[in-house]
C-alpha cells in the first residue's frame, strides 16, 4: 500500500481516499489509531496521513506506535487538522515531515504525495 489514512470524519475519508486514487495511489482507511496500527502491521505503507485528533490517540501518539511496527521506522507522515493553525504547536508536529490544515488543499496533498511517493498520476483517456 502506497498510503495509510487516519482520520475519523467519514466524508473526509472519502473525499481523501478517491482523489489520492484517481492520481494512482493505493490506499487503505482507519478512523481509529488501533485500526491503522492492525492495517499497517499487515502491510507497511509508504506514507501516513494521520489527523491530529483522534478518538483514541493523538495524531503523534498514534505516529510513535505505527514507528515502531516493523517496516515503519521511517515511514514519512504528514499531520492534518481542522484545528485553526495558531492552536498547532510547532512540538504536536514536529515528528511529522508537513502540516496540512482543514479543509485539505488537495494541490497541496498531491504534491506533498508525489514528493513522498513519486508522481502516479494516471494518464486520463
Amino acid at each position: 500500500m502506497d498510503i495509510l489514512l487516519v482520520d475519523d470524519n467519514a466524508l473526509m475519508q472519502q473525499l481523501m481516499e478517491r482523489f489520492l486514487n484517481d492520481l494512482g495511489y493505493s490506499v487503505a482507511v482507519a478512523g481509529r489509531a488501533d485500526e491503522a496500527i492492525e492495517i499497517a502491521r499487515r502491510d507497511a505503507p509508504a506514507l501516513f496521513l494521520l489527523d491530529i485528533r483522534l478518538p483514541d490517540l493523538d495524531g503523534p501518539e498514534a505516529l510513535v506506535a505505527l514507528r515502531a511496527l516493523p517496516g515503519c521506522a521511517t515511514t514519512p507522515a504528514i499531520a492534518m487538522s481542522g484545528m485553526d493553525e495558531s492552536v498547532v504547536h510547532p512540538k504536536l508536529i514536529g515528528d511529522f515531515v508537513a502540516y496540512l490544515p482543514k479543509p485539505i488543499d488537495f494541490d497541496r496533498l498531491e504534491a506533498l504525495a508525489a514528493q513522498h511517493l513519486g508522481d502516479k498520476t494516471r494518464s486520463v483517456g
